[in-house]
Order: structure tokens, then C-alpha cells, then sequence
């Protein structure tokens, strides 16, 4: 039998079961009450199940070189496999040492930190595992208030019941903030060390594990000395765990504080990066740009950007110190209230280089610094483009029948009426006149009396049509100065323009976006350039061996005197006092236009010329991207032909001709007719005269060939 003693202890014990029981039963379900509470509103199970940290447009140059990303939160994802041992243990040392135990809340932390919340009145702190951070970082705010910290726990229960510990640890160290715009493991880790995170060193893990709790407070650029001391708080908890003794954390403790530089976030192309995100924001949106997670594969060379930046930014420093220019870039000190400058005192510069056969742009410059001035100056700009703009009068000229040897009169003209209703006295360049001179000659020395001659013949308006289905969209007035480039052109149309001559008449549209693709691969968009033959191959050819001419030996030889040797054509461009500098030129597989002056329309220099300023840029761009590739010709189609002709007349030479040489004719156009200026003495002794012909070309063209 039962002592009575042992039943009323039995009694008692069971008693307090029942009410420990009860009591338990109460608080389950208080606590499921609470949870049930606080957890609505939260992510679904199955948008947990599809965890992904936000991740923006990614875009890359052709060679699938990542040029920028356009993000909120810039990270690059890695697998857990690439986080190195050391970084994991420094993070589970100083966040959470019972991670491998816990089921997404630590207990008595949180007790801890809501007892000094509650009866203490402190803030709340702390007692967040590396779950709970995780859920925080994904879903929920950082306010320190007791509903989100319940709400925290919710969502930690909810990852560990659908992730293992290892996929956990993956989704934090891809998500995590590091400071100065670092998400992610990999991202912090070359950004403070310029190195991927696998090479980390245990002094350099250390560090990164302790940025999280307080990125700006531990912040190795802007207190370093807080930062080391953090650190040494890290290694200490590892060699406290055992995940390193203590004399390896004492020698990592003594590791000087190596960081990279740092830099601001600007990548190499940024006005042709702007021009992609405006056109994505314009088709997909701002919230597809920034968390879409599109890919975006570009026409951009990395390479040739680069060359671009350099060859152009130490012209333009030098420009400024030979002419001793009041503002220079370097000293320039934006207004702190102006964080966007439409027009910079300073000198300004924009190059684009496209290749002629496919329209690809490969190199756009916009200006001389992005974070100062985000008006593109390559695609935005107008500017008057001088003489750059006659190879439009002369295509006109040779696709209606004129060649480059015909012969005009370079002499002083008046112009009657220009179009405002005001005589008109356009000159020279130079102020001098050649008399008698062909149409190569007069283009290679870029003389104003002989194109407005030829626009007065094939008319205006002819010039406008071919500019226009050569490229150049802005508006062009139908007045005969336009010969002289008074219309406002942007640069990137010129250059497009000029892309027409190199492709043997075919006109390509310009493309800056091969592809774009979602988050999931499915191809948004795909770009393959329009073609339309807009000249023939024969124009084509004749216009661009005349510009060969410009280089090899008229305004553009200076490219010649820099060393760029292979076959190329092009043309210099000055507007009147000497306020847009311009040359665009081309080889047979790339073109390239540079255009140098001031926002304002102002003089930079008496004397600054497209050839003294624009040219170098150009030609040291070119002989950069040139290297390494084979030397290519420019293609001569069919129904070309030479002929000797007298220089003076134009004509067929005579063996009276004193000045002949070699020129090329389309095929039809060769002069019928044998040099009528000279005296030609035949075989027999007989001396024939010739009918001496005014040498304008204007009197010699029928109007039916016009």
C-alpha cells in the first residue's frame, strides 16, 4: 500500500502538471495568437519559396563585359560554395553563434532584449539571428519596434522550416549590406579590396563580418579606427568559438588596414549608358530597370571606349593650358545646390565611333564629366558643322553627273539675296583665292567660294534630300549657306551620316541595344539594323576617295604628321568665329566624328581650327583602335575608271598639258573632249588651236544632267 505522505505528494505533483499543463496550453496559444497576429500581411510560403535578392538591369559591352548595373542595391551573386570558410565562421562568431542549433530565433536573446525593452525602457537590440536578419533584409523595415521584431521571428520560423542552414547562409551573404552601396558578399569584397571573395584573408573576412550590425558606424573608409577595433572584436570571437586559436587571431589582429581606394560609382561609358536606361524607361519602366533584373547586351566596346576617354581627356587638358583658358576642367568646382549642369564654362568635348557596316556604336562620349554635366553633347547637342558639312553638296554634285576633276573658278562672289533678304559676300577661310581649281582640290582645302558655287548649281534643296537620306535629321534650311554647315547637326547623325560613304552607299540605322532579356532568359527585345542603299557604290566611292584627299594632303594632313598611315578619308569642320571645332572621318570598318568647343557658343580661340583642335583627338583614337588589325583598302566597284586629264581645264590631257595627272570617273562621265587651253602641236607640224571655254563648270553642265 501507498503511504498516505506519498499519495498527497503524488496529488500535489500532478496538480502542478495540470496547471503547468494549462499554463502552457495558455501561453501556446498566446504565442500562436501572437504569431497568427503578426504574421499577417507577411510573404506567402510560396513567395518564400522563391526567394531572389533584388538584382537590377545588368548591361554588358559586345563582348559581354559588364559595363553598368542600373540597381537600388548593387550586388553580385555567388554561391555558397565561393564564400570562403573564414567569412562564414567570422559571421556566425559575431552574429550568431547558435545558428547551427536554433530554429530561426534565439530564446533567450530575445527574452533578453525584450525584458530591457519592457522594464527597462531601452530600445530594442540585438537578438536577431543571421535568419532573422535575413527576413528583415528581404521583406521588412529597419524600425526597432516590437511588431516588427515579432514580425521578424515570424518570417525566421518560416525560411528554416523551407531552407537548410547552407541555402540560408547562401541568401544572407548575397544579401546582406555592407556599406557604401555593397549588398552582398562578393560586392564588398571588391570593393573594399579590389578582390573576389573566395581570396579573402582571414584579417580582410574578419572585417567584412563586422560591417553588417552598423555599416556607416564600422565604415573602414571613414572610421578606420573603429573599424580595426571591430575587427579585433571579431577575431576574438572566432578564436572564442575554436574556428581559430588564438595565435592566428593575434597575427591577424596585427594585418594593416589595406583598402582599395575608393572610388565613385561611374562606369566608363556613362552618357551611352544613359541613353540605354532612357530608352528602357521609356518601353519597360523605371521599376523594370531598377528590380527587373533584365540583361541588357550593348553594341559597346569597352576597349575602344576607353581609348576614346583617354585620347580625349588629354587633348582637351592640353588645349587648356596652351591656351590658357580662364576655367580649367581640373580646378572647376560645381555649386553644391547644382548637382546638373546643362552648360560648363569649361572647354567641352564629345567623340562617337560606329561601325559603318553593321551601325553599331561602339565609343560615345557626351562630355568630360558625367557627374557634372549629364547633357549629351554627342546626341543633344546642335551645333553649326562648318565645313564638315560640304561632303553632303559634293555627294550631291557627284551623284548628278560633276567629278572631282571639273574645274570651278575660285574667285570673289556676292550672293544677292542669302534668304533674309541681304547681300550676301562669302569668302574663304584663309581670305585667298586659287582662281581655277578642281572640285578634289577645292574640298581637300576646304575653300567656301567653290561649294557655294556647287550648291547654287545642284540647288539646295538636292543637298537637303541627300543629307537626309544619308542620316541628319535635324532641320536644314534650303538658303545657300548651308554649303557652308550654318544648319545646327548633332554629331551622332553625323557621324552616322558619314557611315553611309564607308558602307559604299548603304545607309545603316544607328544601334546601341543587340538584346535585352528578363530575369528568366526571354528574349524583351532583339535589334538588327535596318539597311537601304541610299547612293550607288560608284557615288559612294567617288565621294570618299575625294575626301581621301582631305587627309592625304589638304586640311586633314596633320593626321598624317600623327603617324596614322592606313587608308582613310574625311573632313574638317570650323564655324564663323571659331566657337564648334569638327572633323569626322573613317577607314573602310569604322567611323568616327569629334566635335570640341563651349556650351556656350563662344570664340574658344582666334584661330582654333577642327583641324588644330578636333583632327588629334581623331587620329589618336584611330591609331589606338587600329592596332593588332589587319590594314584594309577601300573597296573600288565596277564601272570605275581613270583617266590622265589637264589639271587646269579639267579635260583629257594633250601632250601640251604641262600639269596632268591620274583621276577617277564613273564610268559614262569621262571628259569627251581633249584639253582646249593649250596649244597642241601634232605630228606633222601642224599647230591646231582650241576654242578657249569659261572653266566655271556651271557653263559646261547641261541642266538635263542636274
Amino acid at each position: 500500500m501507498m503511504k498516505p505522505n506519498v499519495k498527497k505528494a503524488l496529488a500535489r505533483l500532478l496538480s502542478a502538471l495540470r496547471i503547468a499543463g494549462l499554463a502552457l496550453a495558455f501561453l501556446l496559444g498566446l504565442g500562436a495568437g501572437v504569431l497568427s497576429f503578426y504574421g499577417r500581411g507577411l510573404p506567402s510560403t510560396k513567395t518564400l519559396e522563391d526567394i531572389r535578392p533584388k538584382q537590377g538591369t545588368k548591361v554588358f559591352d559586345r563582348d559581354t563585359v559588364l559595363v553598368y548595373e542600373f540597381a537600388e542595391e548593387h550586388r553580385i551573386i555567388v554561391p555558397l560554395l565561393r564564400i570562403p570558410k573564414v567569412l562564414v565562421d567570422a559571421t556566425i562568431a559575431i552574429e550568431d553563434r547558435g545558428f547551427r542549433r536554433h530554429w530561426g530565433i534565439d530564446a533567450f536573446g530575445y527574452f533578453a532584449a525584450f525584458k530591457d525593452w519592457a522594464f527597462r525602457g531601452k530600445r530594442l537590440r540585438g537578438a536577431s539571428t543571421i535568419t532573422q536578419q535575413l527576413a528583415r533584409n528581404l521583406f521588412l523595415t529597419q524600425d526597432r519596434t516590437i511588431s516588427r521584431k515579432l514580425a521578424e521571428a515570424v518570417l525566421a520560423l518560416k525560411i528554416e522550416r523551407l531552407y537548410s542552414k547552407d541555402q540560408i547562409l547562401e541568401l544572407y551573404f548575397n544579401q546582406i549590406y555592407y556599406g557604401h552601396g555593397a549588398y552582398g558578399a562578393e560586392t564588398a569584397a571588391r570593393l573594399y579590396f579590389g578582390k573576389p571573395v573566395d581570396s579573402l584573408t582571414l584579417s580582410q573576412a574578419a572585417m567584412i563580418a563586422g560591417l553588417p550590425r552598423g555599416p556607416s558606424v564600422y565604415s573602414p573608409y571613414d572610421k578606420p579606427e573603429v573599424c580595426l577595433r571591430r575587427r579585433s572584436l571579431v577575431l576574438n570571437a572566432m578564436a572564442d568559438m575554436g574556428s581559430i586559436t588564438r595565435e592566428q587571431a593575434e597575427r591577424a589582429k596585427r594585418d594593416s588596414l589595406v583598402l582599395k581606394p575608393k572610388e565613385l560609382r561611374l562606369n566608363d561609358a556613362p552618357y551611352y549608358v544613359e541613353e540605354i536606361r532612357k530608352h528602357l524607361e521609356a518601353r519597360y519602366g523605371a521599376n523594370a530597370i531598377y528590380q527587373g533584373a533584365m540583361t541588357v547586351h550593348s553594341t559597346l566596346d569597352l576597349g575602344l571606349q576607353r581609348i576614346a576617354n583617354q585620347a580625349s581627356e588629354n587633348w582637351l587638358c592640353k588645349l587648356e593650358d596652351q591656351y590658357g583658358f580662364r576655367v580649367k576642367k581640373r580646378d572647376f568646382k560645381p555649386p553644391k545646390a547644382e548637382s546638373d549642369i546643362a552648360k560648363t564654362p569649361y572647354l567641352q568635348g564629345a567623340l562617337v565611333a560606329m561601325n559603318p557596316h553593321t551601325g553599331h556604336v561602339l565609343a560615345m562620349i557626351g562630355g568630360r564629366d558625367y557627374l557634372v554635366s549629364k547633357f549629351n553633347r554627342a546626341v543633344q547637342g546642335k551645333r553649326q558643322a562648318g565645313s564638315s558639312f560640304k561632303p553632303f553638296v559634293y555627294t550631291a554634285a557627284v551623284d548628278n553627273g560633276f567629278s572631282p576633276g571639273d574645274v570651278f573658278v575660285d574667285a570673289p562672289i556676292v550672293i544677292e539675296d542669302d534668304g533674309s533678304g541681304n547681300p550676301w559676300y562669302p569668302g574663304n577661310y584663309d581670305g585667298k583665292f586659287e582662281g581655277p581649281i578642281s572640285l578634289r582640290k577645292a574640298l581637300a582645302l576646304s575653300k567656301n567660294l567653290v561649294a557655294v558655287k556647287l550648291i547654287q548649281r545642284v540647288g539646295p534643296t538636292s543637298v537637303i534630300s541627300y543629307a537626309r537620306k544619308m542620316g541628319i535629321r535635324t532641320p536644314l534650311p534650303a538658303v545657300l549657306s548651308l554649303a557652308l554647315g550654318s544648319a545646327d547637326v548633332t554629331l551622332f547623325d553625323m557621324v552616322s551620316a558619314y557611315g553611309v560613304m564607308a558602307n559604299r552607299g548603304v545607309r545603316v540605322d544607328p544601334v546601341m541595344i543587340l538584346k535585352v532579356m528578363d530575369k528568366n532568359g526571354r528574349v524583351l527585345e532583339e535589334n538588327k539594323p535596318y539597311a537601304e542603299e541610299v547612293l550607288t557604290p560608284q557615288s559612294a566611292f567617288m565621294i570618299t576617295n575625294m575626301l581621301e584627299s582631305v587627309i592625304n594632303g589638304g586640311t586633314g594632313f596633320a593626321a598624317r604628321s600623327m603617324g596614322f598611315t592606313r587608308p582613310a578619308a574625311g573632313k574638317t569642320g570650323t564655324t564663323n568665329d571659331y566657337t564648334d571645332n569638327w572633323f569626322v572621318g573613317f577607314t573602310p570598318d569604322l567611323v568616327c566624328g569629334v566635335w570640341v568647343g563651349f556650351d556656350q557658343k563662344k570664340t574658344i580661340a582666334k584661330g582654333a581650327t577642327g583641324a588644330g583642335l578636333a583632327l588629334p583627338i581623331w587620329t589618336e583614337f584611330m591609331k589606338l583602335a587600329a592596332e593588332g588589325t589587319p590594314v584594309a583598302n577601300f573597296h573600288t566597284p565596277s564601272n570605275i575608271v581613270r583617266a590622265a586629264i589637264c589639271a587646269e581645264s579639267g579635260l583629257l590631257a594633250t601632250p601640251a598639258c604641262a600639269n596632268t595627272r591620274s583621276e577617277v570617273f564613273i564610268k559614262g562621265n569621262v571628259p569627251e573632249r581633249t584639253c582646249d587651253i593649250h596649244r597642241v602641236q601634232d605630228l606633222g607640224g601642224q599647230i591646231k588651236d582650241y576654242n578657249f571655254q569659261q572653266l566655271d563648270k556651271g557653263t559646261m553642265v547641261h541642266p538635263e544632267k542636274l
